[in-house]
């Protein structure tokens, strides 16, 4: 096992959790666009009826992604709406007949009988999304074309191996998120298939699941497990060493590899690896079946109900606080994803969709408000806890000062995000906050 030895440790133990299902919601708001990529193309129009998985956006091309009904009923517009990144997004709107009636599937169980382009091909129709700090088209992430800018080593050819070994996160990105502990405690009979996809898609000869320590794997798991203990292994890591859950220190962690920073890909070190979520949406994708419902972790202080929630895609937050009991007091910041890495939000309109892990609703007492922060003293902290051994302070210098091709030159694009930086500054200054602006001005130019 590789060593990771940077990051930090988060206090308390691991939360426990309940499964809720949310009850059907009377109206979902359906963004034309859930991932980094160009919108879908609405097919059907205001006053057209529509069944649970009927196709409401068709896929333009490649990075592009079909889009489904979530629940059976009335298209009452197609307009504008803001998502939980703050970007106003072409979108469907469907009110409830209260009928719930689904399409039929028309996709088959048997694996064995599908090609890699089959279920590739599946995959995208299934419109299903690789979450992440930049949410994608999981087909795209499974062939991804050449980039301008990925890692080139000494030779100036591409760091690029075949693909051995499929790694199966059933660890949460952060220890407050519970979903995939969840589904790695809980039989499913999408997991098999999922698994199987999977390592036909990649060609990846052995399978290596990692499990949280403090959380007893499912007998189906285990039993996977044993049946070919050769090609299929498990690996215990610490949920509490954060950010051990994200896919470059994962990778590190079990398997000792690193993958070249700042354009590299788990693939140039022959991996590919994906959370048990997102195995599941595979194994429901090859049957037909296309994502209209998600899991996400419900947590904070000011949420009367928590834990693990499936709630069809689509459905407002201020809906989803409603049907849980709404709050046991006024929440001092109500965040979509998780505290380390999520986004605060300020409209309880904005939707559930695809690419979002949980909704987090804090007290005071729970958040740490920076304020008017100190400048840099140079403590060297964020340094000593970078787990991609970058100078945060440094670059972020650069970002409040707008010299952001400075920053990029000095690893701005190998940061991935995950906000330790900014948990021991001393100074309180917002890390993340900067590198993600200069991220985005960079991007646009």
């Amino acid at each position: 096992m590789g060593l990771f030895l940077k990051g930090i440790k988060l206090p308390g133990k691991l939360p426990t959790f309940d499964a809720v299902e949310a009850p059907l919601p009377k109206r979902v708001i359906l963004p034309l666009r859930q991932y980094i990529g160009e919108p879908a193309r609405p097919v059907v129009s205001r006053g057209d009826r529509v069944k649970v998985g009927q196709l409401i956006g068709a896929a333009e091309d490649s990075t592009s992604l079909p889009l489904h009904a979530t629940i059976a009923g009335k298209v009452v517009g197609i307009e504008e709406h803001l998502d939980h990144r703050g970007a106003l997004l072409p979108s469907v709107v469907i009110e409830a007949d209260g009928a719930d009636t689904w399409i039929e599937p028309p996709g088959e169980k048997d694996i064995i009988s599908l090609s890699p382009p089959e279920i590739i091909t599946r995959i995208q129709g299934a419109g299903v999304v690789l979450k992440g700090m930049l949410p994608i088209p999981l087909a795209f992430d499974l062939l991804p074309p050449d980039q301008p800018k990925t890692h080139l080593a000494l030779t100036g050819r591409r760091v690029v191996r075949r693909i051995d070994t499929l790694l199966i996160a059933a660890i949460d990105p952060e220890p407050s998120l519970l979903v995939n502990r969840y589904l790695a405690g809980s039989p499913n009979e999408e997991l098999p298939g999922g698994i199987a996809a999977l390592r036909s898609v990649t060609g990846a000869e052995r399978t290596v699941f990692v499990v949280d320590k403090e959380t007893s794997p499912s007998s189906q798991l285990t039993e996977i497990v044993a049946g070919d203990e050769e090609e299929v292994t498990m690996i215990s890591l610490d949920g509490h060493r954060f950010p051990v859950g994200l896919p470059i220190p994962l990778i590190k962690a079990a398997l000792g590899r690193e993958v070249p920073l700042p354009y590299g890909h788990p693939r140039d070190v022959g991996v590919a690896v994906y959370d048990t979520d997102t195995v599941l949406s595979v194994g429901k994708s090859i049957q037909g079946i296309p994502p209209v419902e998600t899991l996400i972790t419900v947590g904070g202080g000011a949420f009367a109900k928590r834990g693990v929630v499936k709630i069809r895609i689509g459905t407002q937050i201020s809906t989803l606080i409603e049907s849980l009991g709404g709050f046991t007091g006024e929440p001092a910041k109500l965040i979509t994803g998780g505290p380390m890495m999520g986004t605060a939000q300020y409209d309880l309109s904005v939707p559930i969709t695809k690419d979002i892990h949980g909704v987090f609703a804090l007290k005071e007492d729970e958040i740490q408000l920076v304020g008017d922060y100190r400048e840099c003293i140079n403590c060297g902290l964020c340094v000593k806890v970078c787990p991609v051994n970058l100078l945060p302070g440094v670059l972020s210098l650069y970002c409040a000062r707008d010299r952001f091709e400075v920053a990029e030159r000095e690893g701005l694009f190998a940061c991935i995000e995950c906000g330790c930086c900014d948990y021991v500054c001393p100074s309180r200054r917002p890390l993340v906050h900067l590198f993600r602006h200069a991220k985005h001005q960079l991007l646009e130019t």
